[in-house]
Formats: structure tokens, sequence, C-alpha cells
């Protein structure tokens, strides 16, 4: 771990570089190997390594608010033609962290795609939350727009807010209708209860949402809290799309892994979503608990004149921000604390 965040990189040839300073007596190409040797160690489960990790970290989870709300998203992710990743993350402010995935070869492995690797995911989320107390909300987009998926969730007693395309069918008032021409308004969302979609006639509710803010309309089925369907699903924007970005271009490049065995690739992967998890931890410390790190200056917000009004915005991510402490703790000669607790604080 402290290879890979102080290398900013999953490649082993970059963590090589930054441990080869703190291993003098080492050959470069020598740490190298060992770094391979241990992505490829029959010994290292690097999934179930993760899975303990992240049930450490929901067992210590810090919820915010009363509503006892969580978001989950989950999505595919493709690195290159190699790889594809199916991911499902919990949503941390306007952000999140990887709880779950299940790692692929190739890009156009039907078994991304299927039911019962789904079915899989949600599973092990609704085993990582159980008796706990929350209400989990399941967000997806068009990829999933499967009526096994809604009634699966249903059937587990949580809620889904997941997108439609607008071609599939539906039946409404016994009329058969595509429900991009369901009634709707500009600006203002509409709300379709008891609509019946696909020739299963599966039973949900649908809202209907057309604003300024987004190129196509967003059609989005949900079995509960039509009210805030809207709200909810917009969430899931930043809590996915801001984990592929940091194990990417933001954070450690996954791109720059080619030609690895799968199992290789997955046991990587799993150390690569730890520390994605340990530095917005560390963010979430730094904003929840600022009194303890009052001699280190992180402009994490600025404060924006809006309408007459002082609003404070975050500026800077908490996954940046937790990367940006501990840089400054592995480069400074003063003791600065970063705790590794792995206590999560919504923010």
């Amino acid at each position: 771990m402290y290879g890979m965040i102080d290398a900013e990189s999953c490649a082993s040839s970059d963590i090589a570089k930054c441990l080869n300073e703190e291993k003098k007596w080492a050959q470069y190409e020598s740490i190298v190997k060992r770094i391979n040797r241990f992505w490829n160690n029959k010994h290292f489960n690097g999934k179930e390594f993760f899975n303990k990790a992240i049930s450490s970290v929901i067992d210590q989870y810090k919820l915010k608010h009363s509503d006892n709300k969580i978001h989950i998203s989950f999505d595919h992710m493709f690195s290159h033609d190699n790889y594809t990743v199916l991911m499902f993350t919990l949503r941390v402010g306007t952000q999140g962290i990887p709880i779950y995935f299940e790692c692929f070869k190739g890009s156009n492995n039907n078994d991304t795609f299927e039911f019962e690797s789904i079915k899989k995911g949600i599973d092990a989320v609704d085993e990582l939350f159980k008796d706990k107390g929350f209400k989990l909300i399941f967000l997806a987009d068009r990829w999933f727009d499967s009526t096994q998926i809604f009634d699966y969730i249903d059937k587990l007693g949580h809620t889904y807010c997941i997108r439609l395309k607008g071609n599939i069918v539906a039946y409404k008032d016994n009329k058969k209708i595509i429900v991009k021409k369901l009634k709707h308004r500009k600006y203002h969302a509409v709300v379709h209860n008891d609509v019946y979609i696909t020739h299963k006639r599966f039973k949900t509710n649908i809202v209907y949402s057309s604003s300024i803010d987004t190129s196509t309309p967003w059609i989005i089925a949900t079995n509960d809290d039509v009210l805030h369907a809207v709200q909810n699903y917009s969430h899931r924007f930043g809590s996915i799309e801001s984990v592929f970005k940091n194990q990417k271009s933001n954070g450690f490049n996954l791109n720059k892994i080619s030609n690895m065995s799968l199992r290789t690739f997955t046991n990587m992967y799993s150390v690569l979503c730890i520390c994605v998890v340990y530095l917005t931890i560390l963010g979430t410390d730094f904003s929840k608990n600022s009194k303890c790190y009052k001699d280190v200056c992180i402009n994490t917000h600025k404060n924006y004149n809006i309408n007459g009004k002082k609003v404070k915005r975050r500026i800077m991510s908490l996954f940046n921000t937790g990367l940006t402490l501990f840089k400054i703790a592995h480069n400074s000669l003063k003791y600065i604390r970063l705790p590794f607790s792995f206590k999560l604080y919504d923010i």
C-alpha cells in the first residue's frame, strides 16, 4: 500500500522506484520482481483480503444522516480491452469508496453483464450491511434496466433507482406506450405510479425528469420514495465515477496495466481498492477532526459569493485531501497524525 500510494501508480515499475529509495541495499530490478511475485503469490487471495478489510470499515462506519439512507452505485469499468470490473460503491459525501468488485478478462465478456454476476454483488452488499439498520438505495445507469434486477432488489427489502432506456415498452391505464413518450414537463419531474414495463409486465413507478442540465431526459424506475428519486439518482455520478477516476487518471494510473493474468490483476486491483478506501477515509478524518491537523494547511473549501450570500464549497475531493495529507506527512520532518483505524465518517 505504501509504495502504491507514494508512487501514485499501481505499476510494479513505478512502485519499485519509490521503494528503491527506502531499500537502498536492493537492486531496482530485484524490487520489481518481488512485487510481481507478490501479485502472483498463490497464497495471497486479494479478493478475500479486500472483503475482510471493507467489512471492518463498514462495521465502524459513522453515518451522518438520521434517515439512515445508504446510496450504493454499481457500474462497469474497462481497463483498455484487457479487463472489465463490475464495481459496487458506497457514497461518501459527493464521492464514493469501493465496497465490492468482480474482475473479468477482456471487455466483451458476457459474464460481466449476466444477472447472476450482478446478483452476486447485490448479495454481497446486502450481507455487508445486514442488521445494521441502514436503508439501502441501489443506483444504476441504463446498462442495468433489467426487471430481474429490480425484482431481486425489491424482494431483499431495498430501494432501487435505476435509469431506463427511452425505448422500453410500458403499459399504463391498459395502454401500450414507449416510456420516452410518457407525460413529462421541462424543468419539473413528473411521477407515474404503478406502470408496467417490458413484456413481463413488471410493476414499478417511473419518474420522468427533463432539465437543462441533462442532454437526455432521466427516466428513473423506482419502487419507493418517488419524491426523492431524482435526487437519489443524481448521487450515482460522483459516488462511482470518482472511484474509477481515482483509480485511473486522477490517482493510480490503472491504464498502465496490461498483459496480466486475471488472478494477478485481481490481486493487484484489490490492493488498489484498499488504497482508494484508505485515502478517502483519511480525507474524511481530516474534515471531521480538523483540530487534530492544526499544523497542516490544506485548502479543501473555498467561499463563493452567490446571490449576495457567502457559500462554502469543496474544491478538493476527499480522496485528494487524503493523498495530499499522506504526501505531506511522508515528506515532513514534523510529526503529522495519520490514523490507520480505517474509521469512515460520512461527510
